[in-house]
């Protein structure tokens, strides 16, 4: 047991004194009083007792003011203490080391929101709070402290509200004089939200860091503090060169002061600016930059620093010029497109009002389509691409030339003051192609057909005079191709009424206004009857009869020829069904097919289901495909047609000589006839030409062993000079029109009548 030094001296004190005081004082009281001794011992008595109660007062109320201003110094370093871990937030935990129990405070437990009898005394208790992660680490952390002072510790605890909060835990070891530990005491922090706060800045000067943007950092004085790595990357200066410079170093001279002046207006009203800038990086290169400035104030409002945020753009306004090319380009032949070239007609319309004129000229390429399918479109392409650049060799200066789709070219004359000058250059373009092309190991030769817009005087608007160019266009096609054509007023017309006739045609043949004629076939030799063509016709309920050159055109382009062809081939077929009842009928009836129709790989189902429909005999059928047709795919063509010939039908050749048939290909096609076309009889006898035409093909036909029938005779003496050729069918005006059936059953049943009559008296 310890023993205090200042009570023992006191004590030993006292001691004395009591013994001094009953040894002297009773031998005092012998020599003075002998006689009242007794009265004087008691007196003695209660004055050594007032004494010791007087010294004891004394040594009580010393003790009594040190223990208050104790207390009242311990007080005030607990208020301090309160006051302080409240002010922190703090929590105080204090662990005895003897009996092993956990005091905590009041703001301790609030760290975790609950109460503090719900953490208990132990730190097997509060150890349940930790995080399953943590609790191996601390428990072990803390046993390793004990034996030591000093303690900190981070580790995470439950919340009331399920989450868990880190925790920054700090205290030390007390022991004893002897070295014996007596308390582990220490506080607790919340540090969850400044962890989060560190997490976010780390992200931050990562990403600061790591960001392809530039960022630039300026203090209140426009002086650079920091920068990035990207920052060094896209203007070439160093960290080392441009901390403490001024971001105008940088300026590139492109931007007068206006410029500067309104993006600092910006940034003082609205404390930001962004836009695109015109910089210069370390080597003296100008670049464009977009820039995004922010003004940053401190707690008191004052301005504190500068962030400028840059991406280098350089590659983006290069992309753009790219794609601004490319939207106004052809990409296969360099050329202006149609988006460009319509806007440089615009520009050249709006000029043309200050008494200006100008041509438009619209190229299609003839028969473009035979080149691209026969041989490719890697051919095609090759093909359009040298008839470009050999357009652009013959063509004046300042003419626009461009590609506007297909194998359309156009051209714009700004400076044509007379049609004589557009009819000049259009020549100049036919010309041009003449030469053959020799591409990827062929020899190719292509024509071309022009139509021809004046403006101002066709047209005040761009797409009236491209439109107008276009009717050109399709007239110089229909009048032989390989020329030119300038618009004129009636094409259209023309053209409203193609537009109108092809909206009535798609009713047609749902109202039942189309009508099939049938021409005769003769037997040249003996003048017979052998057949009828079939041919289409349109009853229009207003217009009347429409001829089929003004209709067949329009349901071409509009796709309706296929249904129509079917349509005909139907009620053909049921008409010759009719005419085999009667005596003197025609042996067959022969109907076209369009190029359309033929393209249809199932043809040949649609024919077998005809002639079942209408239970026709199929050597009674002979149906008619047009050279060209046959020609655009040859291979396909010979399959089709061999299916044909398997149902039982006849097969002719129409149009022959017109197109560009190979004999080697000719004799190996299934066919029985050839028709030869109405132009090369039509100069018959006298043209030489179409004499020579005629007597080649006639031989030839007969040579692969087929019939000849030649077409459009008008005259005797083209039937008299075609059966000496030896040409074995004729058809024409000159045997008879194309009629409804029963006006040619009505003439036939008028022979038969005649032709029973007896002869006249007399004869």
């Amino acid at each position: 047991m310890r023993i205090d030094r200042t009570t023992l001296r006191l004590t030993l004190a006292y001691l004395l004194v009591a013994s001094l005081w009953v040894l002297l004082s009773d031998q005092l009281l012998d020599l003075l009083a002998p006689a009242q001794y007794k009265h004087l011992q008691t007196l003695k008595g209660l004055l050594f007792v007032t004494f010791s109660a007087f010294l004891l007062y004394a040594l009580l109320r010393r003790h009594a003011i040190h223990y208050r201003r104790a207390q009242r110094t311990m007080s005030t370093s607990e208020e301090r203490l309160r006051l302080a871990l409240d002010a922190t937030r703090d929590g105080l935990w204090d662990l005895d080391m003897n009996s092993q129990r956990v005091f905590y405070s009041d703001s301790y437990a609030a760290l975790l929101g609950i109460d503090k009898a719900a953490l208990g005394d132990t730190r097997e208790q509060w150890a349940e709070y930790l995080h399953p992660d943590d609790r191996q680490r601390v428990l072990e952390k803390i046993d390793l402290n004990l034996q030591g002072t000093q303690y900190e510790n981070v580790y995470r605890l439950r919340h009331a509200d399920g989450s868990y909060r880190w925790i920054h835990s700090r205290g030390r070891l007390l022991c004893n004089a002897a070295g014996q530990p007596m308390r582990f005491i220490g506080i607790a922090s919340d540090i969850t939200q400044r962890r989060a706060d560190e997490d976010s800045l780390r992200q931050a000067a990562a990403v600061f860091d790591a960001t392809q943007e530039g960022v630039l950092v300026t203090d209140a004085r426009q002086c650079i503090v920091h920068v990035n790595p990207a920052f060094s990357r896209i203007t070439g200066y160093s960290r080392e060169e441009i901390l403490g410079q001024a971001p105008t170093l940088l300026k590139s001279g492109r931007h007068d002061s206006a410029f500067y002046h309104d993006m600092w207006h910006a940034l003082e009203r609205h404390g930001a600016w962004a836009g695109e800038v015109w910089n210069r990086r370390k080597s003296g290169e100008i670049y464009p930059q977009w820039q995004c400035i922010r003004v940053i104030h401190d707690a008191q409002g004052a301005i504190s620093h500068y962030v400028a945020v840059f991406s280098d753009i350089t590659a983006l306004k290069r992309s753009q010029r790219e794609l601004d090319y490319l939207a106004h380009h052809d990409p296969l032949s360099n050329l202006p497109n149609r988006l460009l070239f319509t806007e440089r007609v615009a520009h050249a319309m709006e000029r043309s009002q200050e008494s200006r004129c100008g041509a438009v000229l619209l190229l299609d390429l003839d028969h473009f389509k035979h080149i691209n399918e026969s041989l490719g479109h890697n051919v095609g392409d090759l093909l359009l691409k040298t008839v470009g650049e050999r357009l652009q060799e013959v063509i004046p200066s300042g003419v626009t030339l461009a590609r506007l789709g297909g194998d359309e070219f156009g051209l714009l004359h700004e400076q044509c003051h007379e049609a004589a000058q557009a009819a000049e250059l259009a020549q100049i373009l036919l010309n041009s192609l003449h030469a053959p092309f020799r591409l990827d190991g062929n020899e190719l030769y292509i024509s071309a057909s022009i139509g021809i817009s004046l403006f101002p005087n066709d047209a005040e608007g761009v797409e009236q005079v491209l439109r107008n160019a276009d009717s050109a266009l399709f007239k110089a096609k229909s009048t032989g191709r390989e020329s030119f054509a300038f618009y004129a007023q009636e094409l259209t017309d023309y053209a409203r009424q193609r537009v109108e006739l092809a909206s009535s045609l798609r009713h047609a043949l749902e109202n039942g206004e189309l009508r099939v004629f049938y021409q005769p076939l003769h037997d040249l030799h003996n003048g017979n009857l052998v057949g009828m063509e079939a041919l289409v016709r349109w009853q229009h309920p207003e217009r009347g009869l429409v001829s089929p050159v003004e209709f067949i055109p329009v349901a071409e382009e509009n796709g309706m020829i296929g249904a129509i062809d079917a349509w005909v081939l139907e009620q053909a077929c049921a008409q010759m069904v009719r005419w085999n009842l009667e005596r003197n009928g025609p042996q067959f009836v022969a109907v076209n097919v369009s190029s359309r129709l033929f393209g249809r790989v199932e043809l040949d189902l649609h024919v077998a289901q005809v002639l079942a429909k209408t239970n026709l005999n199929p050597a009674q059928l002979e149906l008619e495909v047009t050279e060209s047709a046959v020609m655009e795919d040859p291979a396909a063509a010979l399959t089709l047609l061999t299916r044909l010939r398997a149902l039982g039908v006849r097969l002719a050749i129409d149009d022959f000589g017109t197109g560009y048939s190979s004999l080697a290909r000719l004799k190996r096609l299934p066919v029985h006839k050839l028709k030869l076309d109405q132009s090369f009889v039509r100069g018959l006898p006298d043209d030489p030409e179409d004499a020579a035409i005629a007597r080649a093909v006639i031989a030839l036909g007969h040579s692969l062993g087929l019939k000849v029938l030649a077409e459009g005779i008008e005259e005797a003496a083209q039937a008299d000079f075609l059966r000496e050729l030896g040409c074995d069918y004729g058809q024409g005006y000159h045997f008879g029109h194309p009629q409804p059936a029963a006006v040619h059953d009505q003439a036939r049943a008028a022979q038969r009548i005649q032709a029973a009559q007896p002869p006249a008296a007399g004869n």
